[in-house]
């Protein structure tokens, strides 16, 4: 800041690039993270319900006090058993998708990440199942030849994920050949 004649401020400001020099690629950034479909934690969610119904009619109903105090525990365990670990299991695979690459993380104790160029694909393939017609959901299969083969199973609004796939392998592979 300086003080100029008549002792008005004066505020200097830089001059910065109103934008920045061009790089040569793009960098890298996330599309989509997916998950399976939700059809998954429908029987799940059928069982808790079952299990919760159940455990209240027959809680207090049965002739032996042992049997009315393991109608709760048992009731926990299969709630466990049946509900909770195939929602962990659900929650515990992920697909990111991104501008460049393909990235599968799943595991519990031990994590699991795979990742698959996509400037290294070749085409991508849409596979769907009865089931899998009527909950919108499908398997994309992505070819990199001799490289292998990486199946995303049970994406939901497969359609989607398979047309926007496409497009960033089409984008990813150089235009010369």
């Amino acid at each position: 800041m300086s003080v100029g004649v008549g002792g008005a401020a004066r505020v200097r400001t830089e001059r910065r690039p109103t934008s920045l020099p061009p790089s040569r690629e793009a960098p890298e950034q996330v599309v989509v993270r997916l998950r399976r479909s939700g059809r998954h934690l429908v029987w799940p969610a059928v069982f808790f319900l079952a299990l919760c119904f159940g455990t209240g009619y027959w809680w207090q109903r049965l002739p032996l006090p042992w049997l009315n105090t393991a109608v709760p525990i048992v009731a926990l365990g299969l709630t466990v058993l049946l509900s909770v670990l195939p929602l962990v299991f659900w929650l515990n695979r992920v697909t990111i998708i991104t501008t460049r690459r393909l990235i599968v993380t799943q595991g519990f104790l031990v994590r699991e990440r795979t990742e698959f160029l996509l400037s290294r694909a070749s085409d991508a393939v849409l596979r769907r199942r009865p089931m899998q017609l009527l909950s919108g959901s499908g398997d994309v299969i992505v070819h990199a030849g001799a490289e292998g083969t990486l199946i995303l199973r049970d994406v939901p609004r497969a359609r989607l994920v398979h047309r926007a796939i496409s497009e960033l392998i089409e984008r990813a592979t150089p235009a010369s050949a």
